[in-house]
């Protein structure tokens, strides 16, 4: 028999317990000894830095969801929520053929969690929590040790400050991704690992079915999940003298039926909304601006994306980590240490099955950025929202490639001997790697979003970052103003904010993802438009994330120069940030500016 055959994980010997720092029976002595303290520290740090940076993790997330003021995607992700709660189900994103399940999970928690603006984006926070423990439980399960799966599940929570501000930003579907690649990862894993019963293998099937529903950004977690799938194939790995004495029965192609039956039910919306679209999710979406192929694409993960998802970069906006020298220097320094994993990889890789976790994930991490590329908004790097997914694979790369060294039960003796040592440094290492992103996320979260480091101003000077947008709808109210046109931005966060008590629609001239709120301005007089205040531009663009002045990038003043051009009175009412002009007729048609 080869070193393959050694296929079920009893037979393959993993330094990656905490047993291994414990040198067998307690010998009595007069007093620690040096090397004990060092156990001992060695032993405790993961464990503590777990629990800080879970704790920073959190306060993060409360500051920024009690900060940020909504914006038009999440509002629409929440208007989706409200309309699944009434009975209205919806496959995807509004106005998208992809973007799924997330919705659902949104619908959950606007309800005992909070209706609004809080309870919208606490869902990606909550599953961004889901994702760390399932992070633990993927390292776990590929034979981590229980204080270096902790870290690993930390540093999913806490590294990069990309993720973790992404994770209060309700975008409608890459949480639910994430929690499906993983699941999908974890059950591939026990499948390699001969312990996949037919829960495991429904289970898979139904994260992948689930996981493409959601986005078809499932593909990066799909690719460790093949290569897993592949090194449990027992008849690549085993001897062909004995395969011919077994018999195939029809039972062996049970598990495959079970997850492909998973996978039917899982993408089964997805399933009905195409069916009835012709399946339009299979063609291209937005296509990406001229000058944006695919190379450029690639060009922009590797000079953008890729340091912002190492937690060296802002978001939004891409400012240096200390600056451009220092935050260069140290993006050659994490490259340097990736390289490092990936070769470790590429070298355990001789030891087959036993390596199949750490190449799987030294797989996925090298497969990344060209299945990056391949979707066209992926040009769009600023706030880090699409290589959310890297950081996770990164940590189970990291985890699995410390010195917990694989060997076979000849060596187990000599390897015995060297344990102690080893799990320190692993310890020590895992250690070091929690505390630097914890500390990256911290200053990049002060230079992106000014939440302060020291603790008094931290709890201090808190407001509802939505004021001025509320401000707006009671001034509407006072005014009997009930419907109005705003831009894409403006409109749903309006409509967000105040259910049941004005509706506001983008104009064809901006996106539109709800056709029924669209009928209900079109029908009503008086018409107002909503544009930005004269002198107010500066608060209006901060309280909707959003420079553009009016519906169709039209700011107050040609608005009202082209109703003056076509003879049409108009009266302006001040509502705070924005202003509403009410024309004495409809306007039907607004061309394109310019």
């Amino acid at each position: 028999m080869t070193r393959f055959a050694s296929a079920h994980p009893r037979e393959d010997h993993v330094l990656g317990s905490d047993a291994a720092l414990d040198p067998g029976p307690a010998i009595p002595t007069a007093g620690p000894t040096p090397g004990g303290i060092a156990a001992l520290r060695a032993r405790h740090l993961p464990w503590v830095l777990v629990v800080l940076t879970g704790a920073y993790g959190i306060l993060v997330r409360v500051w920024l969801l009690a900060h940020l003021p909504l914006f038009g995607d999440e509002a629409v992700v929440g208007l989706m929520g409200r309309g699944i709660l009434a009975g209205h189900l919806d496959a995807f994103f509004w106005g998208q053929n992809y973007g799924g399940a997330e919705p659902y999970a949104v619908a959950a928690a606007l309800g005992p969690i909070n209706g609004g603006p809080m309870g919208l984006n606490a869902t990606p926070a909550i599953l961004a929590a889901v994702a760390s423990v399932l992070a633990y439980g993927v390292l776990r399960t590929g034979r981590a040790s229980r204080s270096l799966a902790a870290v690993g599940g930390a540093m999913v929570w806490i590294w990069p400050y990309a993720a973790t501000w992404n994770s209060v930003r309700e975008i409608g579907f890459r949480g639910a991704t994430l929690c499906c690649g993983l699941v999908l990862v974890l059950c591939a894993l026990r499948v390699q690992q001969h312990r996949a019963g037919t829960a495991t293998r429904l289970i898979l099937g139904l994260a992948a079915g689930a996981g493409w529903w959601a986005s078809p950004e499932i593909v990066y977690f799909a690719v460790p999940a093949v290569v897993l799938l592949v090194a449990g194939w027992d008849r690549l790995f085993s001897s062909p003298a004995l395969d011919q004495h077994r018999w195939s029965g029809p039972w062996h192609v049970i598990p495959l039926l079970l997850s492909t039956a998973g996978i039917i039910v899982g993408a089964l919306p997805w399933l009905y909304a195409n069916i009835r679209s012709g399946f339009a999710s299979l063609h291209l979406g937005t296509p990406a601006p001229p000058g944006f192929g695919y190379g450029t694409r690639v060009s922009v993960f590797f000079h953008d994306v890729l340091p912002s998802q190492l937690g060296l970069r802002t978001v939004p906006g891409g400012a240096w980590l200390g600056g451009n020298p220092l935050g260069q220097a140290l993006f050659g320094v994490v490259l340097v240490a990736l390289a490092v994993m990936l070769v470790r990889a590429a070298w355990m890789a001789r030891l087959g099955r036993a390596a199949a976790p750490l190449v799987a994930s030294g797989v996925a991490v090298v497969a990344f950025p060209f299945l990056y590329a391949i979707f066209p908004t992926s040009w769009y790097w600023a706030d880090g929202r699409y290589g959310v997914y890297l950081p996770p694979l990164i940590v189970l790369l990291a985890v699995w490639s410390l010195p917990s060294v694989i060997v076979s039960s000849s060596t187990a003796g000599a390897h015995t001997r060297r344990r102690g040592p080893m799990m320190r440094t692993a310890a020590a290492l895992a250690s070091v790697g929690l505390l630097a992103g914890a500390c990256s996320t911290a200053v990049i979260a002060h230079e992106s979003a000014g939440i302060p480091t020291h603790p008094g101003a931290f709890f201090s000077g808190w407001s509802d970052p939505n004021q001025a947008a509320r401000q707006v709808i009671r001034s509407m109210a006072t005014h009997h103003l009930r419907t109005a046109y705003g831009d894409y931005w403006t409109a749903y966060d309006l409509d967000f904010l105040a259910p049941d008590t004005v509706t506001i629609s983008p104009t064809p001239l901006d996106p539109r993802r709800s056709d029924s709120l669209a009928r209900t301005v079109a029908r009503s007089t008086p018409q107002a438009w909503l544009f930005f205040a004269p002198g107010h531009e500066l608060a209006a663009g901060v309280t909707f994330s959003n420079p553009e002045p009016g519906p169709g990038g039209y700011s107050q003043a040609a608005f009202t120069g082209y109703l003056a051009l076509h003879g049409d009175g108009y009266r302006v009412v001040r509502l705070g940030v924005l202003d509403a002009v009410i024309p004495d007729h409809p306007v039907r048609h607004l061309p394109p500016l310019g």
